[in-house]
């Protein structure tokens, strides 16, 4: 079943004065209070945009550039008044990825970051989503790998083993305490995006261009059940449009925002017409 376009627009056109130079590779989205804050994987700060999609005076670009690299998720801890900007992995001293997650301000001024204790055996292949939530008291860190099983090359293409991470809020570290295992029946070679609201979870495949939708019962990180898969817009004859959605977040019960990556060099011309782009859609019931 196909997601319903509400609206959408490339977001350069979002900004009106100073409008950045070069790509606007986007990554990630989050939704909240009538502003859409997006990240991109190929700069440091973050945009702020109207949640009308209109060319607006406080549309920017804000932030301090403290991330060696663009980020791939952000995620916002209303407790801490903290955003949280994943960076998917850097190489270690050991010679393996890890990826670290930097903390801003309410005004996206730098504050701290800290390293995620998970470690990566190749460096375009870790951490693509990032949530947070609350439970007992204890901050937690969801992180959704992008390959299948958290592997890269073909194992990680290999459908049926989406993996979510699980990480406790330490003094100094994200610590590592669990891995949620998406059901079987989420036939994706790849995730690219995240959104959790209470007990909603919204995945993102950028290769199958789909969104699942599923639910967590409400004292553990199990599913409720099997969920459902829905295919954002094609054309008539089946070819895929939005190629490049690498974030998600809620936006109402029934409705969500995605923002699309830069086309890539070996994707068709179609996909342009949608890449570094942000789009609105409606979740069929």
């Amino acid at each position: 079943m196909p997601l319903q376009l509400v609206e959408e627009r490339k977001i350069r056109e979002l900004i009106p004065y100073k409008p950045p130079n070069g790509a606007l590779e986007a990554s990630g989205v989050l939704a909240m209070d009538g502003i859409f804050y997006v990240v991109f994987d190929n700069r440091t700060d973050v945009a702020r945009l109207a949640d009308d999609l209109s060319p607006n005076r406080m549309n920017g670009l804000f932030g301090v550039a403290h991330g060696r690299e663009g980020y791939e998720g952000i995620a916002y801890d209303p407790y801490a008044r903290r955003f949280y900007l994943l960076i998917e992995s850097l190489e270690t001293k050991t010679g393996n990825y890890r990826p670290e997650i930097f903390e801003y301000n309410d005004s996206l001024a730098y504050v701290k970051h800290r390293l995620v204790d998970f470690a990566f055996d190749s460096e375009s292949k870790g951490f693509e989503a990032l949530a947070c939530v609350r439970r007992d008291g204890q901050d937690y860190a969801l992180a959704l790998c992008e390959g299948n099983k958290c592997r890269s090359g073909s194992a990680g293409r290999r459908p049926g083993g989406g993996r979510i991470q699980l990480f406790e809020k330490k003094k100094r570290i994200w610590s590592h305490v669990g891995r949620i295992k998406l059901p079987k029946s989420v036939k994706f070679n790849d995730y690219s995006a995240m959104a959790i609201d209470g007990c909603r979870v919204a995945v993102v495949s950028q290769e199958n261009a789909m969104l699942w939708v599923g639910r967590f019962q409400e004292q553990s990180w199990d599913w409720c059940d099997d969920g459902h898969s829905y295919s954002f817009p094609r054309a008539d004859d089946g070819e895929i449009h939005y190629g490049n959605v690498e974030g998600v977040s809620w936006i109402t019960q029934n409705r969500i925002v995605a923002v699309s990556d830069r086309k890539k060099a070996a994707q068709p011309e179609r996909v342009a017409e949608k890449d570094q782009s942000i789009h609105i859609f409606d979740i069929p019931s």
